[in-house]
């Protein structure tokens, strides 16, 4: 669309996570420290005299949206598809757990995190997320359905 602008918001998060099946080293439990790019699109607001006038949407208000969609409940837990045999002893002991029911590939919590915040309604253009500094999965958003995203079953992450 003619005058659309993209502006984007960083943030970054620490979990952990393990991928039963996996060839390599993300078989083991391990961790990351994951970057989160979030790329909204829009036409900036033209209603003069607004607080908003010029902005597609307030930095801050997205720093709000996507804190309470995905960054809190994402930090500092245990990343989990509900397979890992160490799932029980985090539940037990009241570790922080995201129970996501799909392998916490960077491509499907990329793909996940985008849905949330296309719900969160944020015009939301695409989600990269960055597991290393060296590796990342980037999903647009116009590529996830409604009814959200068909998540992969097999793949790796880069432990480096």
């Amino acid at each position: 669309m003619q005058g659309e602008v993209s502006v984007c918001k960083i943030f970054t998060f620490d979990a952990a996570h393990q991928l039963i099946g996996h060839k390599g080293k993300c078989s083991n439990l391990h961790g990351h420290t994951y970057k989160l790019e979030v790329v909204l699109k829009g036409v900036p607001s033209v209603e003069e005299g607004q607080s908003d006038e010029g902005f597609v949407i307030d930095f801050s208000d997205i720093k709000q949206v996507v804190q309470g969609a995905v960054v809190d409940r994402l930090d500092h837990a245990f990343l989990a598809m509900g397979n890992e045999p160490v799932l029980e002893t985090l539940m037990a002991t009241r570790s922080k757990v995201a129970l996501l029911s799909f392998r916490t590939t960077a491509e499907n919590l990329s793909a996940y995190i985008a849905y949330e915040l296309k719900q969160a309604s944020l015009p939301v253009y695409s989600v990269k997320l960055w597991e290393t500094p060296t590796s990342w999965a980037e999903v647009l958003a116009a590529d996830i359905p409604e009814e959200g995203p068909s998540y992969r079953l097999y793949g790796g992450c880069d432990y480096e």
